[in-house]
């Protein structure tokens, strides 16, 4: 006890309680089990997007193919991936249900087996729909600016899904709330708006190689690309009526063989 305790026990203690309030235990508890969790998120994204745009190169140049994005494009979207989106989910409010949760295995990797598993079905979603917009676009072998613009924005647009549907391992964005964290929508809105400003606005359009788009393209690009975020959600709630079952199986004593 900070307040109390007497300057032996201080000494020999590990941890000492400044307020000498045992709750401010459980506090610490889950304020660094979100911190671990937010991390987690973040590697995560950063895995499954850089998966998913080297992936991209090395496909087109095994293939054969033209690039999919030129230098700036990529350099643009390495702004995003390392830029806001990404750093916003290192502030993702804590879930109280954390402390509900059993301690970790101190030996247990960051980079778990499920974790991995989210990062392969990210970017495998996400070159397979980039690769489809542009192969689609590129119909007659010439690649064209309209050609490019498509598949630059389709990646984009895929990484900011992506990003939402990484906010949580477990719970639905819908539940954790969409807007419940402040950073996140406005690192979104802000990746969002650069990239219409890349696509209409003139000296940007020199810059980067572009073309402006029409409503309806913009329009099938979100459809598209919020697939990464619907996979997502639709495995999360897999998941987690498996989790339920299973827990209620123990609870009454059935074995695994109970049907």
């Amino acid at each position: 006890m900070g307040k109390n305790g007497t300057d032996v026990c201080k000494e020999a203690a590990d941890m000492i309680l400044v307020n000498d309030d045992f709750q401010t235990i459980l506090a610490a508890i889950e304020e660094g089990k979100g911190i671990f969790y937010n991390i987690r998120n973040f590697v995560r994204f950063q895995l499954s997007t850089s998966i998913a745009a080297l992936s991209l190169i090395t496909m087109s140049t095994i293939l054969h193919v033209p690039n999919p994005l030129n230098a700036m494009q990529i350099l643009w979207i390495n702004i995003i991936m390392d830029g806001p989106p990404a750093q916003s989910l290192g502030v993702e409010p804590v879930d109280h249900d954390v402390i509900r949760k059993p301690p970790r295995n101190i030996k247990e990797p960051m980079i778990t087996r499920s974790l991995v598993i989210n990062v392969l079905l990210s970017s495998t979603i996400i070159i397979a729909g980039t690769l489809w917009v542009f192969i689609k676009e590129m119909s007659d072998n010439i690649i064209t600016p309209r050609d490019q613009t498509m598949t630059f924005t389709c990646f984009v647009f895929f990484d900011m899904f992506n990003a939402l549907s990484c906010r949580s391992q477990t719970k639905s964005a819908f539940t954790i709330g969409l807007f419940s964290n402040r950073m996140f929508i406005f690192a979104v809105c802000g990746s969002v708006i650069g990239q219409l400003l890349v696509i209409y606005f003139p000296p940007l359009q020199k810059i980067f190689l572009t073309e402006r788009l029409d409503l309806k393209d913009i329009l099938f690009l979100v459809a598209l690309t919020s697939s990464v975020f619907i996979v997502s959600e639709v495995k999360k709630c897999i998941e987690r009526r498996l989790e339920s079952r299973s827990t209620k199986r123990k609870e009454f004593g059935y074995g695994p063989d109970f049907v």
